[in-house]
């Protein structure tokens, strides 16, 4: 306990000098966001920026070159990508979803050579769990991975992927199936880019993170040698929670920068508005209504900032996760609803910030298992397990050890 305690205090400030991201943030993606926006369009070179910055390679090893940064270091520059554009954030957080199972799954071969080629040129990856008729079920994959000669054949669809269009790196998930037919577990693998009969469909347009590339991937007999499997055979619902609740965690904080933003935006337009003689900043109906706003901003932090402590502790945090997401993206929701609101007919109108800010935050609710899905993880830790839904969308890695018990002794 007194460890965690002092992880906790050292989230409490960044860990290094945020002053050059920030001085980014201002410079390159608050003046692109609005044009982006509006043409859907993935900025290749805000991305190529983003890995001559190492932001693409945070969690690559010391002992390869890389920062390792730690998730609380990791939830301060989520904030700050927030705060420029959601969109790019996303890239962001999938990218480091990719790269996460790889770093924590591969095989020490691997794991090096991936981790240097990375630092050696640009590279982008995508994390491929999603499927149209599965949702955040993993159970119900379709996608296979039938096994062959020296490793595997995978065939099937992923859909609404991050990256999926540019990627040069996939995890991918698969359910394994046996020469005779048999199925094995649902396993993530590692496949690169250029791989044959990988073919990428066409970007999906959003209504919010239009910054952000999202698309489908179709898998044709593409074939996986058996080192580049991530983790134990059926293992694939361990490295889903170790990855997403990182992520969950930064999604929060990604939500903090949205908010902020459109208070920051909200306060401004206020002070140059006069009603009645005075500015709408002195009415007192708004003045309670931003105090309550922004309390509840920096509660969503506190909660990203306790997420990102418990996972540094060495803890799964699949409570912690899901509350900074839960509670960061109701909070973005609500903040910059009350910012279009705030700002009147200029908020209903696209020509101006705050309405893109309000789509962008809607995303946050939904992706990596939308507000419901949260409650019910949260519900799952709070409440004895005998009065809880044994059917829940992830389990902890406790939980996969006992239905792997069970399945032994049947």
């Amino acid at each position: 306990m007194a460890e965690k305690r002092r992880v906790m205090a050292a989230a409490l400030e960044p860990s290094q000098d945020l002053t050059d991201l920030r001085s980014f943030v201002q410079a390159v993606l608050i003046p692109r966001a609005a044009q982006n926006d509006r043409d859907a369009r993935f900025d290749h070179d805000t991305t190529r920026q983003l890995w001559e910055r190492g932001l693409l390679n945070v969690l690559v090893p010391k002992e390869f070159g890389g920062t390792e940064c730690s998730v609380s270091d990791l939830v301060w520059i989520a904030r700050e990508l927030g705060y420029g554009s959601a969109g790019v954030a996303a890239t962001f957080i999938g990218n480091l979803l990719g790269f996460s199972a790889m770093i924590l799954y591969a095989n020490s071969p691997l794991r090096e050579k991936l981790s240097r080629q990375n630092l050696n040129g640009f590279q982008l990856w995508s994390f491929a769990m999603t499927e149209k008729g599965c949702g955040s079920d993993l159970e119900k994959t379709a996608t296979t991975a039938r096994r062959v000669p020296g490793g595997y054949e995978i065939t099937g669809e992923k859909n609404f992927i991050t990256n999926a269009t540019h990627a040069t790196q996939l995890s991918v998930f698969a359910a394994v199936v046996n020469e005779n037919g048999e199925p094995e577990g649902i396993t993530c693998f590692y496949i690169p880019g250029d791989s044959p009969g990988l073919r990428r469909g066409d970007a999906v347009d959003k209504m919010g993170w239009r910054e952000s590339n999202t698309g489908h991937l179709h898998f044709d007999r593409v074939f996986v040698p058996e080192y580049h499997r991530l983790g134990d055979l059926g293992a694939g619902l361990k490295v889903l929670t170790h990855c997403l609740n990182r992520s969950k965690t930064l999604l929060g904080a990604v939500s903090v920068g949205v908010s902020t933003r459109a208070l920051d935006m909200v306060v401004e337009r206020l002070l140059q508005t006069n009603r009645y003689g005075r500015a709408l900043t002195d009415q007192s109906a708004i003045r309670h209504l931003l105090a309550r706003l922004h309390t509840e901003v920096e509660a969503a932090w506190l909660l990203a900032l306790r997420a990102a402590a418990v996972w540094d502790s060495g803890d799964f945090a699949v409570k912690e996760a899901s509350m900074a997401k839960l509670f960061g993206g109701n909070t973005a929701s609500k903040v910059t609803s009350q910012a279009v609101e705030l700002f009147g007919a200029r908020g209903f109108i696209n020509e101006y910030e705050v309405s893109r800010l309000m789509r962008d935050a809607k995303a946050i609710e939904i992706v990596e298992g939308p507000s419901l899905v949260q409650e019910l993880l949260i519900a799952k830790k709070v409440i004895p397990e005998k009065k809880a839904s044994k059917k829940i969308y992830q389990l902890d890695e406790a939980d996969a050890r006992r239905i792997d018990v069970k399945k032994k002794v049947a």
